[in-house]
């Protein structure tokens, strides 16, 4: 499932309602970042764009980028694979194989989820994109040793940056 790619100029000329629809999701869940960015058209190009969302995102205290991280769904969660993620949470984690894990794989998953929340208060986040489920699984445990909660805390508002930047620079085309 390839993400549609949009013309920088085309995206400067969207009405505010087809501009917070095709971005509303580049945060996980957080259309206010969207309604925010779109008042900083127009763009002058593409690193002008990805930048503006990130300012938002950094500016924000830290109590709101934890909710934001909250509301990244948990990797290759089995239900919600087939309830439905976000389009672009779907895309990115059928690329790193965590749609297609054993009935085993998706039980680990579970397991290290639970531990995750249970020991930091926020799912585990990790902008998966070119990465494997190997590599992802690795990096869940190292993290998981990890017994320093604003550490933990730090490195996943960087992956949320990661992830929205990622998203971002896929879907412009200058």
């Amino acid at each position: 499932m390839k993400t549609l790619m949009m013309n920088l100029n085309n995206i400067n000329q969207l009405d505010k309602i087809d501009f917070i629809s095709s971005f509303g999701n580049i945060f996980e869940e957080s259309k206010f970042i969207t309604e925010i960015a779109e008042t900083k058209r127009p763009f002058k190009n593409k690193e002008k764009m990805i930048s503006a969302f990130l300012m938002i995102f950094d500016d924000l205290d830290q109590e709101n980028k934890i909710n934001i991280i909250k509301k990244h769904p948990d990797l290759a969660d089995k239900v919600k694979i087939n309830k439905g993620l976000s389009k672009l949470s779907d895309d990115e984690q059928s690329r790193s194989g965590l749609k297609d894990c054993t009935e085993d794989e998706f039980n680990m998953f579970q397991k290290l989820n639970y531990s995750f929340k249970a020991k930091f208060n926020i799912p585990y986040i990790l902008a998966v994109r070119n990465r494997n489920k190997n590599e992802i699984i690795e990096d869940f445990r190292n993290r998981l040793n990890s017994s320093d909660i604003q550490k933990e805390i730090e490195i996943s508002i960087n992956q949320v940056r990661e992830i929205a930047k990622l998203r971002l620079k896929e879907i412009i085309d200058e």
